[in-house]
Parts: C-alpha cells; structure tokens; sequence
C-alpha cells in the first residue's frame, strides 16, 4: 500500500475525489480526510488514526519497551537476585513484557497529541483546506494519482508516502 495525500480548497471538490476514489475500487477505510475543528464533513470519511500520535508513539514505546526489558531481563540473569535462577525464556518473557507495556503506555499518551506526521499540513488545514489521504494498492498509484488530478484541475497531490504498519518491522 501507498499513501497518496493531497490538499483539496473545499468541501465539494473533496467529495467529488471521494466519491471518484470509492468509485474506482479504493474501500472508504483506506480514505481519511482531515479539517479544522468545526467543520461539518457530512458523509466523508473521517481521520480515524491518522488524527493523533496513536501509533507513532506505539511504535516507539514497543522498541524502547523491548530493549528495556530485554536488558533487565539481561540484568536479572546476570545478577540473580535472591538466588532464582533466570534462564533464557525467561529473559525473553521479561523483553515482551516491556515491549507490550512500553508499546500500550506511550499509544495511549500519544493517542493525546495531534498527529506529527501533519504538521506539514496545519497552516494549510487552518486556512480551510481539507487534507485527503487515501492508502492504495502499490499497482494502482498512478491510476488514482491521475484520477485525482482529473477530479479537479485544483488538487494537487503532495506526496506518496508508504503506509505505516500497525506494528514495526
């Protein structure tokens, strides 16, 4: 999947890529749109996940969660504390416990911020303009990447971007 994302001057031309985006076989769960606060979007698709920092954070607590309890893991074999022995397993168990902790605690402190990755976005979404992302089958860029521009002389696509997993790898 790629991520095409483009800004559209109002609410009727973003309703027309939409409309045109479903038409062509693109599902509405992989189409977000994003405006200011306020601004009544009738029947278009919402920002769902993309509105906050969710799973950038997620990502990141998983990663620094891991390496933490992998080395605490590392720490308690190394240096048994009140004789019990650790083993292998259970220096694993220890790292998947700080990845899930770490993954689930920094999600939901992020789900409180708006999302960085549309800081590019905000003085134009301010200004009145909806930001469309729309996630598309990698085959099928250019076709929805034409089809776009052909809605409307005004859209233009800012950029491709690759979708981001739900979990790193």
């Amino acid at each position: 999947m790629k991520r095409l994302c483009f800004l559209s001057p109002d609410i009727e031309h973003t309703r027309k890529v939409v409309q045109d985006l479903r038409a062509s076989g693109i599902p509405e769960r992989n189409i977000y749109v994003i405006a200011r606060p306020g601004t009544d979007l009738e029947a278009l698709p919402d920002a769902g996940p993309e509105s906050n920092d969710f799973l950038p954070a997620y990502e990141r607590g998983l990663a620094i969660g891991g390496a933490g309890g992998l080395l605490a893991g590392l720490l308690a074999m190394t240096f048994a504390p009140a004789g019990i022995v650790v083993g292998g397993a259970a220096v694993l168990l220890i790292a998947a416990y700080g990845a899930g902790m770490g993954g689930i605690l920094t999600g939901i402190a992020g789900a409180a911020f708006p999302s960085s990755r549309l800081s590019e976005f905000e003085a134009a979404i301010e200004a009145g303009s909806l930001l469309v992302l729309a996630d598309v089958p990698r085959d099928q860029t250019e076709r929805c990447q034409k089809l776009i521009e052909s809605a409307d002389p005004e859209v233009e696509v800012l950029g491709v971007e690759p979708h981001a997993p739900l979990l790193p790898g």
